[in-house]
């Protein structure tokens, strides 16, 4: 059985559908404006409204100089108590520019997920005499039951001129009554 990601050949996971294991994946909005999600379709938390908990970012990628870090709101989404929001953020202390950097994220069938369009697709190779840059990604989670939350990853980029593509399983997430302190 083929991962759901048409663009990739078979993986080391190719025996794992997302969707067999209750999984739905979910493209950033901007790469399908048509959302399939009418709970979460019209919400949208701008990332200068978001402010950090004093939790630690649970890291979902960190390999050859390339970091992905999921950082948690103190706030659920405005006019939206049962929405979470949590900010990805991805950094390079790579010698070569990253670019065609895109993620995707499935949760299981009993929760809903928003990935809103990140800030950007590239990161320069890392410089020590400049402050590094970060692409950011906003993500509304949406989580009824309270169920522990379980999220599964594609990430793709082009690191100089290698391309990868990772896909993983991030766990350990605090529980969500944390989040605000």
């Amino acid at each position: 059985m083929k991962l759901p990601f048409p663009d990739l050949p078979n993986s080391s996971m190719a025996n794992t559908s997302f969707s067999s294991l209750g999984y739905e994946l979910k493209p950033a909005a901007s790469l399908h404006p048509a959302s399939h999600d009418a709970s979460l379709e019209n919400l949208f938390v701008p990332l200068i409204s978001i402010t950090p908990s004093n939790i630690c970012p649970l890291t979902v990628y960190d390999r050859n100089g390339f970091k992905a870090m999921l950082h948690f709101s103190r706030d659920p989404a405005p006019g939206r108590p049962d929405v979470l929001v949590m900010v990805l953020s991805m950094l390079s202390t790579s010698a070569q520019p990253i670019k065609d950097i895109a993620f995707q994220a499935a949760v299981p069938k009993t929760m809903k997920i928003k990935l809103q369009p990140a800030s950007g697709s590239e990161l320069p190779a890392f410089s020590p005499l400049l402050p590094p840059a970060v692409v950011s990604q906003v993500l509304l989670l949406s989580n009824p039951h309270k169920d522990p939350i379980r999220l599964r990853y594609k990430l793709a980029f082009t690191q100089g001129t290698q391309p990868f593509s990772e896909v993983g399983e991030v766990t350990g997430f605090p529980e969500a009554e944390l989040w605000g302190r």
